[in-house]
């Protein structure tokens, strides 16, 4: 049997993360009356927001212990291209830094407090 997929794992948290049936994507709250568009767009976007924030955390944690610390979000798709190489994913092509080495925390937490926060709070 081959092993689940890091999207498998992801969606399973989401799917048994101890959100409330109404707040999950097929739950309906009683008291507020959307119409069937409105109702799917929201559901998506609360789905969309959780999937985000269960991927931010795994993918957090794996990256920390290869090595690395993310300094600047993304969406989650490209969240999981990063732990497939983080030194490629490391800048974008708009020379925007999405993640660093741990060992260069001291280098940068010098100059930016949010970058400074990261680092304590894993520790650094």
């Amino acid at each position: 049997m081959r092993p689940k997929s890091l999207a498998s794992q992801i969606w399973e948290m989401v799917r048994n993360d101890g959100t409330p049936d109404d707040k999950k994507y097929l739950g309906m709250t009683p008291h507020v009356h959307y119409s069937l568009y409105d109702w799917a767009e929201e559901k998506k976007i609360q789905l969309y927001v959780r999937l985000a924030n269960v991927t931010y955390d795994i993918v957090f944690k794996i990256l920390y212990q290869r090595g690395y610390i993310i300094i600047n979000g993304s969406d989650w798709t490209n969240q999981l291209k990063w732990l497939q190489n983080p030194e490629y994913y490391r800048i974008d092509k708009d020379n925007i830094e999405y993640l660093i080495r741990v060992t260069e925390c001291e280098k940068y937490k010098a100059n930016s407090w949010s970058i400074k926060s990261i680092c304590e709070r894993v520790g650094l």
